[in-house]
């Protein structure tokens, strides 16, 4: 069997092993596993882990100029959640390539849209996803055969149909006709999602003309106004009413917008947390907007995910 072939056929063992499972696996936080080590703790509500990390310390003598390796542990105690709740994902950029298909890929696949191409019938499956169509060698049996279980239940994680989906971006069109601008997805999905998904719209977002490419200008008519720290107390206020007004236990902040210059890494501006605070709210040229979304997150306490290769913070 081909590598390619081994993958497809392991994505589509993964799909038909958890499709059972993943309504009561994925969303009450339960495991395809259990590990019986003295060093993983199974509470109510949580799963503890002690790990030591085996690592090299080297320093050279000051003398000499020879070089000493010195072997040493790090222990770590990792803790995960069991209790998996409503998630919600805010993009920035929402209405771009990466965000509009996404959406509209997680409604077709939440409400289990077939579309037409020209091999036929095409159902909506998860097979290009990392988390939903793949597995993990967990070990192997008494007679020595790999053991694979589905990703998505190594350790509890939500459903993608379940995720409650918002976001920002710098144009005002609705993700319905953003989905029909990215020209991505085939005709006839898109028809039969678009009226759903042109009630969804963009919250205004923050608009730097020094940082992204100037081909952007046209499309920003959707923008904060305001300084610098007024737009982070508006990105906080955004992240918080979304949360609020879904009834969600958590949110997660993920840059899918254009991908941004470098800042420039100033003493006493973006060098540490507390210059970073002073920066925005002095609205310094170097904090970028990517700084200003990751700095609303971790202060309302959802996970940034930085999706471009930009150096934000």
């Amino acid at each position: 069997m081909s590598p390619i072939n081994n993958i497809v056929g392991r994505a589509a063992e993964a799909e038909r092993a958890g499709a059972d499972a993943r309504a009561a696996g994925a969303a009450s936080g339960t495991t395809a596993f259990k590990v019986d080590s003295p060093n993983v703790r199974y509470s109510g509500d949580a799963i503890e882990a002690d790990y030591t990390y085996d690592t090299t310390v080297v320093s050279r003598d000051a003398e000499t100029g020879t070089l000493n390796a010195r072997p040493a542990k790090v222990g770590y105690q990792f803790r995960t959640k069991t209790s998996i709740g409503r998630v919600g994902l805010m993009m920035v950029g929402w209405g771009g390539n990466n965000g509009s298909t996404l959406t509209a890929s997680i409604l077709a696949n939440k409400k289990g849209i077939s579309w037409e191409t020209r091999k036929g019938t095409q159902q909506p499956n998860y097979f290009g996803s990392l988390m939903m169509a793949s597995t993990v060698k967990l070990g192997v049996d008494e007679a020595l055969k790999d053991v694979f279980v589905p990703f998505n239940q190594v350790v509890p994680m939500a459903h993608p149909n379940d995720i409650v989906i918002g976001g920002w971006d710098i144009n005002a069109a609705s993700i319905g006709d953003a989905m029909r601008r990215a020209q991505v997805l085939p005709v006839d999905l898109q028809r039969q999602v678009y009226d759903e998904l042109h009630q969804l719209k963009p919250l205004p977002s923050v608009y730097y003309p020094d940082f992204i490419a100037a081909n952007q200008e046209e499309r920003a008519n959707n923008t904060l106004g305001g300084s610098k720290q007024e737009q982070l107390d508006q990105l906080r206020k955004d992240i918080r009413d979304f949360k609020q007004a879904n009834r969600l236990d958590r949110v997660v902040v993920m840059w899918t917008a254009n991908t941004e210059r470098y800042a420039d890494i100033l003493a006493g501006v973006n060098d540490t947390a507390d210059s970073l605070l002073q920066a925005i709210a002095a609205g310094h040229a170097e904090v970028s907007p990517s700084t200003l979304f990751a700095v609303a997150a971790i202060l309302e306490g959802a996970p940034f995910v930085n999706g471009s290769p930009q150096n934000t913070l």
